[in-house]
């Protein structure tokens, strides 16, 4: 009855959503130019979504918070109302609990633990936390939801038919970004439903962080380890984003700020491995002051080529290298190949622009922002799964500033650490400079091989100049204004024209005159008005 049930229940909650955006790009679906919706009836509309996901379970509201990073592909009306959307759910029988114990580690609850606390520590989507003492140590317990492998499995055969249905009707790069998004996590969420893959990723963030007392990593009790259940030692501390418990494990903002930039750079540039799911109730202060990181069933690679370009992006921040970090933006598959180089660099401009000013309001860095999100609604441009990750990091990051500091710029900040980083990366023994003046002949040999291929085309009078995509918009938008008001005054034209004749043929110049003389001031006006400005991204 439940594999009966269940899809029918989520196709149905989530059709009238996937007809409604259907219509806003054809009215009534097969035919008809878009609908336009109003800003109050896409609040509304989102509204309804993120209620309606909250009430489908633990697949959509993961996916939810994932779709709520992505202000690249998805209108900020809509990743506000997700972002809202919290994953706590009503926690399921401990008699459930004690019984998925017992099948996983063949006796009772009882015979492994000195004992268990029946009350749940948290409840969300996918698992269950209880404490328990294991072995004369606090632990933490965290059990797999019963039947959430099938509800989750169910649910993303839904979703993947409910993409290729949009696709059918609407051909857009948002809908194969979407599908992207949609098998990266349906990739994650496989994997942070077996526990063994938590303990795995556990371990390597361990060793990853070995050297640096800062941070703790809690051990785990491999032995109690299977796909539905994971046991860690239980940590005391305060939240990331009480500035007042942390003050008393003797920690500061601002030192927090720092170990959590150095700590999330170093994961990407150095170690490529990435804790995915940072939120503020997953990294916890403890009393002696050090910063302890939870949860690890969503981790990332990064491998080695993006590693070697995002480094070098950073590089190009430091030093303010422009083309070298448009360069990275296409290597790092953040652009379509055939996007007009003009349009990135622009982006690329602005970011530059603001990285380290101190005179930038947070009203006008959202302004910018909101404009680079708007190019990326725009045009073709995407955002790599890999780099939405590390994003969500930086926006913790940087609401954490914020929230105590009004002026907090994060690329400000993190600009030292990077540049000790790279000093770091660039000195490090196994990289020899032999490797360093190979790495460069291979980029000047890349650059001569371009200006040969450019220079062949022009021969052949092959080469083509495309103009910016924003020139074009505004082309556009001038020329058909400039269509309007050639139509306006014709028609304002014609009737002057038919009023004078009418009056002159009856003999009334009085009423000849009223029709002329409106028909010649909207002429007038067609004529000398100034057309609108278009604003360009600058």
């Amino acid at each position: 009855m439940f594999s009966i049930l269940r899809p029918i229940r989520v196709f149905f909650a989530l059709l009238p959503f996937v007809l409604s955006f259907v219509r806003d790009w054809q009215r009534y679906i097969l035919w008809g130019s878009p609908r336009v919706l109003t800003a109050e009836g896409h609040a509304r509309r989102a509204r309804r979504l993120t209620q309606t996901l909250g009430r489908l379970g633990p697949a959509f509201i993961k996916g939810a918070q994932v779709l709520a990073t992505r202000e690249d592909i998805i209108p900020k009306s809509y990743t506000r109302e997700l972002k809202t959307l919290q994953d706590r759910v009503p926690p399921f029988p401990v008699e459930q609990v004690l019984a998925i114990i017992a099948q996983e580690c063949g006796r009772p609850a009882g015979e492994v633990f000195d004992s268990f606390d029946r009350e749940p520590l948290a409840a969300a989507s996918l698992g269950q936390v209880h404490r328990a003492v294991y072995k004369g140590r606090p632990v933490a317990v965290k059990i797999l939801r019963p039947r959430v492998v099938e509800t989750v499995e169910t649910d993303l055969r839904v979703v993947s038919f409910l993409t290729r249905l949009v696709h059918m009707f609407i051909d857009s790069y948002l809908v194969r970004n979407f599908w992207e998004i949609h098998k990266e996590f349906r990739r994650m969420i496989r994997q942070e439903m077996d526990f063994r893959n938590e303990e795995a990723n556990a371990d390597r963030f361990r060793r990853n962080l070995a050297g640096d007392a800062r941070f703790l990593i809690p051990e785990c009790a491999r032995e109690l380890t299977s796909r539905r259940m994971v046991v860690f030692d239980f940590v005391e501390g305060v939240r990331v984003d009480d500035a007042e418990g942390m003050r008393r494990c003797g920690l500061s903002t601002d030192d927090l700020i720092a170990r959590l930039i150095e700590a999330y750079v170093r994961m990407t540039i150095i170690d490529g491995f990435v804790h995915a799911d940072p939120h503020p109730g997953n990294l916890l202060v403890t009393p002696d002051g050090r910063v302890a990181v939870l949860d690890y069933g969503m981790a990332l690679e990064f491998p080695d080529a993006v590693r070697l370009e995002l480094l070098r992006a950073c590089f190009a921040v430091v030093r303010k290298n422009l083309d070298t970090l448009v360069d990275c933006f296409y290597r790092l598959d953040m652009v379509e190949p055939d996007i007009n180089r003009a349009l990135v660099r622009d982006a690329a401009e602005t970011l530059l622009r603001i990285q380290l000013r101190a005179d930038f309001t947070p009203r006008m860095i959202q302004d910018i922002a909101d404009d680079i999100l708007a190019t990326f609604h725009r045009f073709p441009l995407r955002m790599p799964q890999q780099l939405v990750f590390l994003f969500r990091a930086s926006a913790l990051v940087e609401g954490l500033g914020m929230q105590w500091d009004p002026h907090f710029s994060g690329v400000r900040e993190a600009t030292p650490v990077i540049k000790r980083l790279i000093r770091q990366v660039a000195l490090a023994p196994e990289r020899k400079w032999a490797e360093s003046v190979l790495e460069e002949g291979r980029a000047a040999w890349a650059t001569f091989r371009h200006l040969r291929m450019i220079v062949e085309r022009f021969e052949r009078e092959e080469q083509r100049v495309r103009l910016h995509p924003a020139d074009v918009e505004r082309i556009e938008g001038v020329l058909g204004a400039m269509t309007r008001r050639l139509l306006v005054g014709l028609g304002a034209l014609g009737t002057g024209l038919v009023g004078l004749g009418a009056g002159l043929l009856r003999g009334q110049w009085l009423e000849a005159m009223v029709l002329v003389v409106p028909a010649a001031a909207a002429l007038v006006l067609a004529v000398v008005l100034p057309l609108k400005r278009h604003r360009r991204l600058r």
